[in-house]
């Protein structure tokens, strides 16, 4: 809804204006498309396999060393950072990065449907569980549906602030909007549980109560079921196996004094040090884990928000969508989306959303593809006068967290922009680009 305090007026989304130009843009984007579906097979097939054994290698590197950090100090009955603790720090370094591989480069880019063609149940995207609180269903219908179908068109598309976060003038301002910059730090720590329930749409209480309750009452059981499993693993399991283990080290770091039948003192503190280590095991295993999802939550945040909310963005009318042209579709997903520089780790690790631009307008085309078509996607917006907004993490991130910042008071950047009319023929056209 616009503020009447936005700042500027809503001016038409640049680029190609008339059904011709809108034509022409939609065209050569489909063949930059069509080159490199061409393009995908094998090379692509191994990378994806590779890259399910590095994080199965990594998750277990992890899990293991943190396990054996804890047994260890476990038996010496407290908590060193030399040299068990640097073990367990690595350790949970190394979790953290793999939690961080399978959310970006590989859960996410396989539940869009990147790998299929495989015809292998392990790159099935409707088949997945990712490492995620949030279940894939949920993720399939808000993202992979409503996101990039209605890419940033206003009151549609809830990801644009994930209905929460007050990121243009367009938006009232309401007073809980000042707390919205400290309230986006604890978002960015907890960040797949923000995401898990997402798709409760858990804000439309104030608007829509009963509907809102009959669409929580409907959808909370499966994701209840994926968050409590994602708790039970890393905040139950694991580290109840840490302190049943933890406790025999303890035991048997005592000494076995318990074990020896020198009278019911020695038993005592053979059962002692148990306890202690079955408690510091379990703690350590537990803090491991929760610090590793940390490290995950961060980054993915970070990503997410530096491919969505940065300076340059649009957001578009719900009326111009209905019966929109290929180019439209196309050229709302280049202006709601930024791209972040950075060298092929770095592409690796933000999943290649460092591309969002391209993954946006392909985004069933492997991710590992964006880099080799991004400098034909950039020359076709020059061509075409669509602004291509990219830069560096830091630079990018700085932006977002200005945004965040501004909106926490009222008025605001004015975000609408119209899209180009069409002839009513031209509504032939309509489609999703990622049909064809």
């Amino acid at each position: 809804m616009p503020a009447s305090s936005a700042t500027g007026a809503s001016a038409q989304a640049p680029g190609p204006a008339t059904p011709e130009g809108l034509a022409a843009f939609a065209s050569e984007l489909d063949a930059i498309r069509d080159r490199a579906r061409a393009q995908v097979g094998e090379v692509d097939a191994r990378y994806i396999v590779r890259l399910l054994w590095v994080i199965r290698g990594m998750e277990s590197a992890g899990r293991i060393g943190l396990l054996a950090a804890a047994l260890a100090m476990a038996a010496t009955g407290a908590f060193a950072m030399a040299p068990w603790g640097w073990v367990a720090l690595a350790s949970l370094v190394s979790l953290g990065l793999s939690k961080c591989v399978q959310n970006m480069e590989f859960g996410h880019n396989v539940m869009h449907g990147q790998y299929e063609w495989m015809n292998d149940p392990r790159f099935e995207g409707k088949s997945h569980e990712w490492d995620s609180a949030c279940s894939k269903e949920d993720w399939r219908d808000f993202h992979n549906h409503m996101h990039h179908h209605y890419t940033n068109v206003m009151d549609v598309d809830r990801d644009f602030g994930y209905g929460m976060l007050r990121l243009s003038a367009e938006m009232k301002w309401e007073p809980r909007h000042l707390m919205q910059a400290p309230y986006a730090v604890i978002v960015a720590l907890l960040f797949e549980w923000a995401i898990a329930i997402h798709n409760l749409e858990f804000e439309r209480l104030r608007t829509d109560r009963e509907a809102t309750k009959a669409r929580i009452q409907r959808l909370w059981p499966r994701a209840r079921a994926k968050m409590g499993a994602q708790l039970r693993k890393d905040g139950l399991w694991w580290p109840l196996l840490a302190a049943l283990l933890g406790a025999a080290a303890g035991w048997l770091g005592d000494g076995g004094h318990g074990s020896h039948g020198n009278g019911s003192a020695n038993a005592m503190v053979g059962w002692a040090m148990a306890a202690h280590g079955a408690w510091l095991a379990g703690a350590t295993v537990f803090v491991g884990n929760a610090l590793a999802g940390v490290i995950r939550n961060l980054w993915t945040f970070i990503v997410i928000f530096c491919g969505h909310f940065t300076d340059g963005v649009h957001l578009f009318p719900a009326a111009d969508v209905a019966g929109e042209a290929r180019g439209h579709w196309y050229l709302r997903q280049v202006l709601g989306s930024s791209n972040l520089r950075g060298g092929r780790f770095f592409h690796l690790m933000t999943g290649n959303l460092s591309h969002q631009i391209e993954h946006h307008l392909f985004p069933d085309l492997p991710a590992r593809r964006y880099a080799e078509v991004a400098p034909a996607v950039r020359e076709v917006c020059r061509r075409h006068g669509v602004p291509y907004n990219t830069g560096s993490l830091t630079g990018q991130f700085l932006t977002v967290a200005r945004r965040i910042v501004r909106h926490s008071f009222p008025g605001g950047e004015q975000l609408l922009s119209p899209l180009p009319a069409l002839p009513n023929h031209a509504a032939s056209m309509a489609r999703h680009p990622s049909q064809s």
